[in-house]
């Protein structure tokens, strides 16, 4: 028999990011929503799932799964999945692209 672990791996990992009291409904009570479970997904699955397919299986609405996302990624959980689409690196390759046309002798498309 394995021992699966039950306790939220994020929330004992990144207890600061639960601190903060996120406003969502009138008539909830402070700290009732608990993100754990939807942050452990998030985490496990960041890789090889879409933001449309995780809220699906969470039963969550999207735009909510997507602020966990952004969570997640400032407090350093989970990174950028596709670097290439950053403005950095757009930026960057840009950059690459035009010192290579200014090179004498070589064809610049």
């Amino acid at each position: 028999m394995t021992k699966v672990n039950t306790k939220p791996v994020v929330a004992t990992s990144n207890p600061e990011i639960y601190v903060n009291h996120t406003y969502h409904l009138d008539r909830a009570d402070m700290y009732t929503y608990n993100y754990a479970v939807m942050d452990d997904y998030i985490a496990a699955n960041w890789k090889t799932m879409t933001q449309k397919q995780m809220a699906k299986d969470l039963n969550e609405y999207l735009p909510r799964v997507q602020y966990r996302i952004q969570v997640l990624k400032s407090a350093g959980v989970i990174e950028v999945k596709h670097l290439y689409l950053t403005k950095a690196s757009r930026a960057k390759k840009e950059y690459q692209q035009l010192s290579v046309c200014y090179v004498p002798h070589q064809g610049c498309n």
